[in-house]
């Protein structure tokens, strides 16, 4: 038994050299390993040939289309050492073009959706939107050599194109990917690499969790101590909360930092969407402020993995002005439509105890601690509703009632994305299994520590987002799904990449594909040639030969 592994290996690598063995006998161009699996791939005899004469046009002078021209043109120099000529309001008749076109009217396509085609003297990408359009050059990407992923990749400037027809759009509107910044920091450098793998493979949401019992790290001009207190902590546990190193720790991202990361990801079609916590895993706020908890305090920065039971203070009304205040600055920042709250475990030890919250509880008429916290975050959703924005909050907030326009990521397993699904509310499914990348991938006795639990690709690529236990009706309130990186045990950007791939790709290809397109031994065909193109980006994967 223990062989098995190995013989599906040498079947799924003898399977691959087959099927390009007999594509080329027959003159057809092989599938190529594109991922996530589009709709609906033909291909054909022939290549076109991307040389230094190529032009890129743009049926119209519109901003976003010529950025777009611009991103290729750049991606084709960094692999040929040629520019390509971007012309606008070009001829869709010129010949060695790639022309770039957004007046389709095509409702399947939807917003996200493309058409790609490439005969033997042009490349054409139709869309309704510029969005489609960027997704359609992320497959017209991994149609070409691997190469170019490494940059100045080709002796000579030609990029050879196999002849195909692609028509693909995503199965479900939201396709996210999250990354935990409190427990442990990452550089900016490093998040714009996460950023653009997550546009490789068409991922469109980026959820950053910037506040935490251990460490706040998003600089708010009003409220000054949340940096210079609330981004240090004295020490990290080690291991499990086995004992502490003893070493300072901490970090925050400017807001000049923020903006830079939003622009980078917008240009890449992807919405950042910020995480402010509360009412609980506060601390380090409740550190910089003691007087917006229950107690009074003085607290630490905490220095511990888990969750503290200081929270803020339900009747305090500076409480909501100070998170007002707070919510202002990150609105500012961040265009989403999603601001994230959080609403997860919020031990109600410290609300049972103060007078202002069970006075907040007689005055409110409301039955007990779970309908304070739903008090709470729906006073937060009114107030966010008025600039605009709409919530989301882990399952935690159907607790007590869930707040009249909010949005739930369902992770305690998907019972909470049925029920919120039924209550007609837009859910993101997300349970721990499979969905949490800080579990184990392989033998824990071989891994890195992880916090728990075994969660392997395969596992992941199995994942069904929609509930078989729902109506059809009921079913279109399941929008998508995201893989979520905790980082207590995970330190480097390099340990980072190797828990979220290839398990982030996988998930990629469940939340775009259609589920009849989706065969677990194809994928693994695919990626393993798509993991030269990781290699050559210097992503740490899983698996990834030394």
């Amino acid at each position: 038994m223990k062989n098995k592994p190995c013989f599906k290996l040498l079947f799924i690598l003898v399977s691959g050299y087959l099927v390009l063995f007999f594509a080329s006998c027959s003159n057809i161009q092989p599938k190529p390993s594109v991922i996530p699996e589009p709709v609906f791939a033909e291909m054909r005899p022939g290549t076109f040939t991307i040389t230094s004469k190529t032009k890129i046009v743009t049926e119209s002078d519109e901003v976003s289309l010529v950025e777009l021209a611009g991103f290729l043109s750049e991606r084709i120099e960094l692999a040929t050492g040629v520019s390509p000529e971007v012309i606008t309001t070009g001829d869709s008749g010129m010949k060695n073009t790639i022309l770039l076109i957004t007046s389709a009217d095509n409702p399947l396509l939807g917003a996200e959706g493309y058409e790609l085609e490439v005969d033997k003297k042009s490349v054409r990408i139709l869309a309704n939107q510029s969005h489609g359009l960027f997704n359609g050059l992320q497959t017209l990407f991994q149609l070409m050599p691997a190469e170019i992923e490494k940059n100045i990749g080709f002796s000579k400037p030609v990029i050879p194109l196999p002849r195909c027809k692609i028509t693909d759009y995503p199965r479900y509107s939201y396709r996210g990917l999250h990354l935990d910044v409190c427990r442990h920091m990452f550089p900016v450098g490093f998040i714009k690499k996460y950023i653009d793998l997550m546009a490789m493979h068409k991922m469109n949401s980026f959820h950053w969790h910037l506040t935490e019992d251990q460490g706040w790290r998003i600089e708010i001009k009003k409220y000054p101590l949340l940096t210079s207190v609330g981004a240090w902590r004295k020490s990290s546990p080690v291991g499990r909360n086995e004992g502490q190193d003893s070493i300072p720790y901490g970090g925050f991202y400017t807001q000049d930092e923020v903006r830079d990361i939003v622009e980078y990801a917008r240009k890449r079609f992807i919405t950042v969407i910020p995480e402010i916590e509360l009412p609980g895993h506060a601390q380090a706020a409740l550190a910089s402020y003691p007087h917006l908890s229950c107690t009074g305090g003085p607290f630490e920065v905490w220095t511990w993995w888990g969750v503290s039971e200081n929270i803020y203070c339900a009747g305090n009304e500076q409480v909501f002005e100070f998170l007002e205040g707070v919510l202002t600055e990150v609105m500012h920042l961040f265009p989403s439509p999603y601001i994230h709250i959080g609403g997860d475990e919020a031990p109600k030890t410290r609300w049972k105890a103060c007078p202002k919250c069970q006075r907040r509880i007689r005055s409110e008429k409301l039955a007990d601690e779970h309908q304070l916290q739903s008090y709470f975050v729906t006073r937060i959703e009114k107030f966010l509703n008025s600039q605009g924005r709409n919530i989301i909050g882990w399952d935690e907030i159907l607790e007590g009632g869930l707040a009249p326009n909010a949005t739930v990521m369902s992770w305690r397993g998907t019972q909470g994305g049925i029920e919120t699904a039924r209550l007609k509310h837009p859910v993101i499914m997300t349970p721990g299994s499979p969905c949490y990348f800080d579990h184990y991938q392989a033998d824990p006795s071989l891994e890195p520590l992880a916090i728990c639990c075994f969660n392997p690709l395969e596992k992941v690529y199995a994942f069904e987002p929609t509930p078989q236990e729902l109506t059809p009706e009921e079913a279109t309130y399941i929008i998508g799904a995201q893989g979520n990186l905790w980082t207590e045990y995970i330190k480097t950007p390099e340990h980072a990449e190797y828990m979220a791939y290839p398990r982030a790709i996988a998930l990629a290809e469940v939340v775009w594909s259609p589920t009849d397109k989706r065969n677990y031994d194809d994928f693994l065909i695919r990626l393993e040639s798509h993991k030269l193109r990781l290699d050559y980006r210097g992503v740490n994967y899983h698996g990834r030969k030394k």
